[in-house]
């Protein structure tokens, strides 16, 4: 478990790339994908292109990684495990959160399967407890319908965010890019 999580933040990181001051970009200078306001809360003074990996590294397991109880949710599938990371990366970790909080509620046959979930953003044991009993009930199938299902929200999402602000078109293609070859 502890594997795919390096890995998986190695490989986002190598994604996000370096050092980046672009001042169409929402979010700012960035390192690693960091925002520079991001930094300053985990106490970094730097210049944004000197920020250590190890604290990009520990920025993306505590502020990602853990509030979306990823490694409860490996242990079900390494897939969206993967695909909520990126989804909590690129679009928040709330957006991701109640994202898959939908989808469990409108999957799980009017609460046969499980009770619905409060769609608040906070991964928690409901959460996960839903996730597991869709699982069982679906299976493989029901799995790749999910994983298919949460990359189509975080498309739909990306649309959302150029559609409502021409300025943000020019990353369009890249963000669908990502999110298609992920």
């Amino acid at each position: 478990m502890r594997e795919l999580k390096n890995r998986l933040i190695e490989s986002l990181i190598e994604r996000e790339g370096g050092y980046v001051n672009d001042p169409t970009d929402r979010g700012g200078e960035t390192n690693y994908g960091i925002t520079v306001k991001v930094a300053r809360d985990y106490g970094y003074k730097g210049e944004m292109r000197h920020l250590p990996y190890e604290l990009a590294f520990k920025i993306y397991q505590d502020r990602f990684w853990s509030p979306l109880k990823l490694d409860a949710i490996n242990a079900i599938s390494e897939e969206l495990t993967e695909q909520l990371f990126d989804f909590g990366v690129n679009s928040g970790v709330a957006t991701a959160a109640k994202q898959l909080q939908t989808l469990l509620n409108v999957l799980n046959q009017q609460q046969k399967i499980y009770p619905d979930l409060m769609v608040d953003g906070a991964l928690g044991i409901r959460t996960i407890s839903a996730l597991q009993q869709y699982i069982t009930h679906r299976k493989q199938t029901g799995l790749r319908v999910l994983v298919e299902a949460v990359r189509g929200k975080r498309i739909a999402f990306c649309v959302d965010i150029a559609a409502n602000d021409e300025s943000q078109e020019k990353y369009s293609f890249g963000w669908l890019t990502r999110i298609v070859n992920l």
